[in-house]
């Protein structure tokens, strides 16, 4: 009789695999996250603006607090000025209580076009009791800097306590996210050592990488509990979490296809790579043995 030599074996997780992927999410420092990928927070923030851009932007701030606003509204893009405008930088003027403590710059960002870039610079300034943040918007054409948007939103902490990854007071769409993260990261993990496992040959590789791809991005903002979707999206792992210098942390999850794909083509792809085997069947007993 015909037998296949494939006996099936249970697989399991180590924990501590488990934890390891948890760690970015339940306890490295934002320093500390940043430094794995080689960067600080000054360095992150000058790779994304140059000292031409954070000058300007808080030289606004400085002579919005000095109350020169016709110096300023010589800075702004003529698209942004109207008959508002001073009116607008006066109530702006009127958010500051006193000189500022410190002043720092928390968040920049660039994006290039075909023939001008536009620089977005956050500055966070600390007074006695409370906060502000100024939003500098910076576009640059042909050399010439203007200013095509300028906001101040006032604080009761600073930017980076706010951004801070943290388990107290959030609500259900962040814990709902960090679940689906969790499913993910365990699914993926379930599948990739029940593959190192199984005896499918040369396919083994092809199907290590795959169980790793994930596509079709969903980010949580942590801050806001916001959710985003991109379709058009892949990444190889299908869990992970990025922050900016001070901005919110974003959790990122892909929909892990080659995962599923796997669990559910696993025994057809075990019978295939397993040999066959004869197992000789017990007979009637030999027909010329010896008769007393």
């Amino acid at each position: 009789m015909l037998q296949r030599g494939y006996r099936s074996k249970g697989t399991w997780i180590p924990l501590w695999c488990v934890l390891l992927l948890c760690l970015p999410v339940a306890g490295c420092s934002r320093d500390g996250w940043l430094k794995l990928y080689g960067y600080d927070r000054a360095s992150l923030l000058k790779k994304n603006m140059t000292q031409e851009d954070e000058t300007l932007a808080r030289d606004c701030v400085d002579l919005l607090f000095q109350n020169r606003f016709d110096e300023i509204e010589a800075r702004l893009d003529p698209s942004v000025k109207n008959a508002d405008t001073h009116e607008k930088l006066a109530e702006m003027s009127s958010f500051f209580p006193s000189e500022p403590i410190s002043v720092k710059t928390v968040e920049a960002g660039v994006v290039h076009g075909r023939d001008s870039s536009t620089t977005t610079i956050t500055v966070e300034y600390q007074f006695q009791r409370s906060w502000l943040l100024a939003h500098i918007v910076i576009r640059t054409k042909d050399g010439l800097r203007t200013i095509t948007a300028f906001r101040i939103t006032p604080t009761a902490e600073p930017l980076e306590v706010m951004n801070e990854f943290t388990l107290d007071d959030k609500g259900f769409s962040q814990y709902a996210g960090l679940l689906l993260a969790l499913s993910v990261t365990a699914l993926t993990l379930y599948a990739f050592a029940l593959c190192i496992r199984m005896k499918i040959g040369r396919k083994k590789w092809v199907w290590l990488l795959a169980i790793l791809a994930g596509v079709c991005r969903l980010t949580v903002n942590w801050t806001t509990g916001e959710w985003f979707f991109t379709p058009l999206a892949f990444l190889i792992p299908p869990v992970t979490i990025s922050c900016t210098a001070y901005g919110p942390w974003m959790l990122q999850i892909f929909s892990p296809v080659g995962a599923i794909a796997f669990l559910r083509l696993r025994k057809g792809l075990a019978s295939e790579a397993t040999p066959l085997t004869v197992v000789p069947q017990a007979g009637p007993a030999n027909e010329g043995s010896a008769q007393d």
